[in-house]
């Protein structure tokens, strides 16, 4: 295989993980039922746990060292400094809540599309 023909398919095959990523973030139940149909990228379904681990390692290592470092949070009230754990909450929240909906759909379109095939 030539280096423009791996690399065309290294590209088509992001593209398409670009896709299904942006299709169960805006539109989950149309994506879902796709990818149970297509019986391809499944793994993909545990996205927001991905999300969320990635996240929360930035977080912890780059984010909140360097605001509590310029703010000085320990000497001062900013309320910069009261809202992290706050924003560390909703992601928190909004990951586990993206991922059950992902699971229920999963489950729901394996259930329907398997149960009409027997």
């Amino acid at each position: 295989m030539t280096y423009q023909k791996t690399l065309h398919i290294f590209a088509s095959f992001l593209y398409s993980i670009g896709q299904i990523t942006q299709g169960l973030f805006f539109h989950p139940y149309q994506t879902m039922q796709l990818v149970v149909r297509e019986k391809v990228f499944f793994w993909l379904t545990l996205l927001p746990s991905a999300v969320w681990v990635v996240a929360r390692l930035i977080w912890g290592l780059v984010i909140v060292p360097l605001v509590r470092l310029v703010f000085s949070c320990s000497q001062t009230g900013l309320a910069i400094c009261q809202l992290i754990p706050f924003f560390a909450r909703w992601l928190l929240y909004f990951c586990v809540l993206w991922q059950l909906i992902l699971l229920y759909l999963l489950v729901r379109f394996s259930y329907a599309f398997f149960k009409k095939k027997s």
